[in-house]
């Protein structure tokens, strides 16, 4: 989760692109010469890139899990080649041994239908026909073992984080009434769309180096650099696998000592490298606009169409004519039952029915006119490419209030302090390891 908000909207992700190889272990008993031998044979084989406490990274499996990156995003060659992304993926390796280790020490285990369930999102995610995920991966030679393998620690290591800290997952009703009366007081403000580029101290091995790639990519961008490829590149935040796409969040929603930053930057503008507690960060601001007490986009419209085309052989001052009857008729429709017999009144005229859409499909200049239009009241006929059409909305369906349930609230919170914990328990396991990196 981006360390930008206090709230930000929480959506439970199957890490898809944390691919893991299968870990490389010899068990050996020390008594046996002949293990012995296969274990020294077997690591004269392997250039190993890091052990973490008894097992083995080996480059092959930083190499594989960039290839299988590869496959399922946009990340390209020359940043998948560079020493920086190398690094991040051996560190993403690192942390999910450890989230292994762990798992098994606490004997935690799956259920059949907890994988299922894990299965069936990541289908949702590849917009796969459920049940076809078995066959995707084998179809585009992916191992089926390793995305089982990385689904089952993905939910060991949510259950090993409940486990520990169960008792300090409760959220007061007082928290969930502040976050609501919150986003409530946000109703007419504006809000920010942002993407980030962070950059941690413990990642670039110390300030004074994050400081210098902080700076390094801020001259980039201010070149000209394309702000989502150096996020995806370089960023060590979480959303750097989505360009560092943040989203959309208001000022009180920020921490405060962001917000000077960004009160004098306007839309496509990025902000000077800031100093937070564990790094850099450079923010951009995509987009701006008010809040309303529901998203616009998300209205739900029916549409219908009717087009006058003139015929060939016809004459202007006959054109002209029956287009001037068909706007006195429009004048008299209030009502989609209307619209429809006026077609059969009107010679030379089609009825299209153009379906339902999401605000948010339309076409920027379909939105405005359709934005502006009563249920049944059809707009004023407008050309275009193939004659002259009137459009009519034939239902509007409003979305949901942006305010959530209190239930909603109070998962939400939860889910945010668990991500939390998390990270803080994987500094611990960190800390208590061995690891020792080899390249």
């Amino acid at each position: 989760m981006s360390i930008l908000l206090k709230i930000t909207t929480y959506a439970p992700k199957i890490k898809l692109l944390h691919y893991l190889i299968f870990s490389l272990l010899v068990l050996v008993d020390s008594s046996g010469s002949a293990d012995e031998k296969i274990k020294r044979d077997y690591l004269s084989r392997v250039n190993i890139a890091a052990v973490v406490n008894n097992k083995i990274i080996s480059t092959r499996d930083i190499s594989d899990r960039i290839k299988f990156i590869g496959f399922m995003s946009s990340i390209g060659l020359k940043v998948m080649s560079s020493k920086q992304f190398k690094r991040q993926v051996l560190e993403q390796l690192i942390d999910e041994e450890l989230e292994r280790q762990e798992i098994k020490r606490l004997q935690i285990k799956i259920t059949s239908g907890e994988l299922n369930s894990a299965k069936n999102i990541m289908e949702r995610q590849l917009k796969l026909p459920k049940g076809q995920l078995l066959k995707f991966l084998s179809e585009n030679k992916l191992s089926k073992l390793d995305a089982i393998s990385q689904i089952e620690t993905n939910l060991g290591w949510t259950k090993a984080v409940q486990i520990r800290y169960r008792n300090q997952l409760k959220i007061s009703d007082d928290q969930i009434s502040a976050i609501r009366k919150k986003i409530k007081g946000s109703i007419g403000r504006t809000q920010l769309f942002l993407s980030e580029i962070l950059i941690e101290n413990s990642m670039a091995h110390g300030q004074k180096n994050a400081k210098i790639l902080i700076d390094e990519i801020y001259t980039k961008l201010k070149e000209g650099g394309d702000f989502s490829a150096l996020a995806r590149r370089f960023s060590n935040s979480r959303t750097a696998k989505s360009n560092g796409k943040v989203g959309w969040t208001t000022f009180d929603q920020l921490e405060p000592f962001l917000v000077p930053a960004l009160k004098s930057v306007s839309s496509g503008g990025i902000t000077a490298p800031i100093k937070t507690n564990s790094g850099y960060l450079l923010l951009k601001v995509e987009a701006k606009k008010k809040v309303t007490d529901f998203d616009p986009l998300k209205t739900r419209v029916s549409l219908l169409q009717l087009l006058f085309s003139s015929k060939q052989n016809s004459t202007e001052e006959k054109t002209q004519l029956k287009l001037s009857q068909f706007r006195r008729r429009l004048e008299n429709v209030n009502s989609c039952s209307k619209f429809k017999e006026l077609s059969k009144q009107t010679p030379d005229s089609e009825l299209q029915n153009l379906g339902e859409f999401f605000m948010g499909e339309l076409s920027a200049e379909l939105r405005e006119i359709v934005q502006k239009l009563k249920v049944g009241i059809p707009s004023k006929p407008l050309k275009i490419s193939n004659g002259i059409a009137s459009i009519s909305v034939c239902k509007r369906l409003l979305p949901k209030s942006i305010i959530p349930s209190r239930q909603a609230v109070a998962l939400k919170l939860q889910r945010e302090k668990l991500e939390k914990l998390a990270k803080k328990y994987l500094y611990d396991l960190r800390q208590s390891a061995f690891i020792e990196i080899k390249i």
